[in-house]
């Protein structure tokens, strides 16, 4: 429970960092799975009819569209997006970068995900900067992957990072035998947080302003 807490305090945190309004924003969530992180924008205010969602797999698509008739859901490989460029205000993603061990499919989504999002817009990422230790299938989103894979400081700028859940055997243990001590822990042992939200905006074209 305080696992899924603590993911939820993050977004909203990262939230706050996100300028624009969002019941007229257009968004993007890339690689959505089952639908469930959509619940949580739609609780931020964002309009469900603005929404776009992708995952590679059916099956999984198939469950979130029962769940979220409003929302529009297709099946598309992330790493060749079929959207045009500079068209989303937001793009979203959870849990997904911890799962692409491939360094060529990160840096083609992370490409992806960037060209798609527009000028000022935000890339909002909700992932695991702590590997899943003695699993291959499973990969860090370090602050440096990340940096790498969104070339921060050229084409993307770092607006903040939020700390969410701790890293799992210790969150678990919290949340079920401590959980008055769950969010003190992570405050004061911040290195035992294993995921974060980052929050990215997409860097205006030279000589432009940055809209507000």
């Amino acid at each position: 429970l305080f696992q899924v807490l603590a993911m939820e305090a993050a977004l909203v945190r990262a939230m706050r960092l996100v300028s624009h309004q969002p019941e007229v924003a257009e968004v993007l969530d890339v690689g959505c799975g089952g639908g469930a992180d959509i619940f949580q924008l739609l609780r931020m205010g964002y309009d469900p009819l603005k929404i776009t969602a992708i995952d590679i797999q059916e099956d999984r698509l198939a469950a979130a569209r029962r769940l979220f008739p409003q929302i529009h859901f297709m099946v598309a490989d992330a790493t060749r997006m079929d959207f045009e460029s500079d068209r989303y205000d937001l793009v979203f993603e959870s849990t997904m970068f911890a799962t692409l061990p491939a360094d060529v499919e990160r840096v083609a989504i992370a490409g992806e995900m960037v060209r798609v999002c527009k000028p000022g817009g935000y890339l909002l990422l909700v992932d695991w900067r702590t590997p899943k230790p003695r699993d291959p299938h499973y990969k860090a989103l370090t602050g440096q992957e990340l940096r790498r894979l969104f070339a921060v400081g050229t084409a993307t700028s770092l607006v903040g990072v939020c700390n969410g859940a701790l890293i799992p055997p210790v969150g678990r243990f919290l949340s079920s035998h401590l959980p008055s001590l769950y969010f003190l822990v992570g405050r004061l042992f911040p290195f035992l947080v294993g995921q974060v939200a980052y929050v990215l905006r997409k860097c205006e074209p030279r000589g432009v302003a940055k809209r507000e």
